[in-house]
């Protein structure tokens, strides 16, 4: 009946599992979970110690990752595509996906024509509002909401856990606090030296969401949540609606995706709002010569953007004079920064007006939740497979599933039910 164990180990029962590990080892830290637990379990003395919840909590989070891998691999073998997610020649999946849907002209006009308003309030010329106007018509990326899928990808980093500490003994300490200045102002000099750039765990977080249902994944890495997430879509049927991919601009993820997903034409990516503005804003701070001169520009910038207006903008970064910039190649930055990210820069303004997504803030809320509200800030520090487990065990709570694993040792893979009020 139980599987084998050696020496001292034990065998978790349901509910330790639940209120010790997802509601517990998962929301707050293991000295406050094993405080309460033996506390409310009469054990103070000789209970669960702490080492064991640790391992244990671990163990459990990552049977949650392998359940998610090998579901995934049954949900590509039974629609036909390879183990890396790949669809075999012959894939009936691919061949059943209709035309993309996209909204029609008649139904983008009175949001057009508000977009134009503001243009105009605004002071941008004729020509610009020509430009938009066109663009709006002649492109057909304006999505039905009801009808699309948006997947909202992002990274969270922790602090990486070193795995063995450098003890120096008192003699080695004053020989280093005696080192000669002249090394120490070389260190400095040296570009970035003076910061603590310490290794990072990152988790990867997927956030799916069509007429507001939703679903949470957790990986650790890129390759792996895009296999989960197309296994999502594959299970849920969702290959015939429309997807949009959210990012924050990161070059490593946008070419993932796009590497990932050559045979899906129906998919297309967006740039966060909020990241474009504060790259604009790290860079120009780079470049301009003080706040005054840097908000200037930045604010005409930003209204150019808004309305999609990618060209005008780097004929602007062009003719900024020199008299104001302190460092060309931020400008440079800025320059290349939108010509890669073409593609992905809409109308925001018209997005705005259809009252369609303009940002990744789903995936920012679930980076916390799942992630950083245990896992960062107050000195801590995980391994690997600490932070990946803990992250996983999180996202089985938002997902509403915490029962079902418990119990049945399974997950849904589908919409989460929504909560009855």
């Amino acid at each position: 009946m139980f599987p084998a164990r050696k020496g001292r180990q034990w065998y978790p029962t349901c509910g330790f599992k639940a209120i010790a590990l997802i509601y517990g080892a998962a929301q707050r830290s293991y000295r406050q979970t094993i405080n309460v637990l033996n506390l409310n379990r009469r054990q103070e003395v000789g209970g669960t110690p702490l080492n064991t919840l640790c391992d244990v909590a671990q163990t459990e989070g990552l049977k949650v990752l392998d359940f998610l891998t090998r579901k995934t691999e049954s949900i590509f073998k039974n629609h036909e595509f390879n183990s890396e997610g790949v669809p075999e020649a012959n894939c009936s999946v691919i061949k059943q996906i209709p035309d993309a849907c996209y909204l029609e002209p008649e139904q983008l006009q009175p949001a057009l024509n508000a977009v134009c308003e503001e243009m105009t309030r605004k002071g941008l010329s004729a020509e610009d509002l020509e430009t938009v106007r066109q663009t709006i018509v002649d492109n057909k990326v304006y999505e039905k909401p009801e009808q699309c899928v948006y997947i909202h990808i992002d990274d969270v980093g922790v602090k990486e856990q070193k795995q063995h500490r450098d003890k120096k003994n008192p003699a080695e300490q004053s020989t280093v606090q005696s080192e000669d200045t002249t090394n120490k102002e070389a260190i400095v000099n040296q570009e970035g030296a003076t910061k603590d750039k310490r290794p990072t765990v990152q988790n990867t977080v997927a956030r799916i969401e069509q007429s507001g249902n939703s679903f949470t994944l957790t990986s650790r890495s890129v390759a792996e949540i895009l296999r989960y997430v197309l296994a999502f879509l594959l299970n849920n049927v969702l290959l015939g609606l429309n997807i949009k991919v959210c990012t924050d601009g990161k070059r490593s993820l946008q070419d993932a995706i796009v590497s990932f997903f050559p045979w899906l034409t129906k998919l297309s990516l967006l740039l966060d709002w909020f990241h474009l503005v504060k790259k604009f804003k790290e860079d120009l701070s780079i470049a301009c010569k003080g706040r005054e001169i840097r908000n200037r520009h930045l604010k005409q910038l930003v209204t150019l953007l808004w309305f999609g207006l990618v060209d005008r903008a780097k004929t602007y970064l062009a003719a900024i004079p020199s008299t104001d910039i302190k460092d060309s190649k931020a400008i440079d930055r800025l320059s290349g920064y939108l010509e890669r990210n073409r593609k992905w820069i809409p109308c925001y303004a018209m997005r705005s007006k259809l009252k369609l997504p303009n940002s990744s803030n789903p995936v920012e809320r679930c980076n916390n939740l799942v992630t950083a509200r245990r896992q960062k800030h107050h000195g801590m520090s995980w391994s690997e497979n600490g932070s990946y487990a803990l992250t996983a065990l999180s996202a089985v709570t938002i997902n509403n599933a915490t029962d079902q694993w418990v119990d049945q040792r399974t997950l849904p893979f589908t919409w989460v039910a929504k909560k009855a009020a």
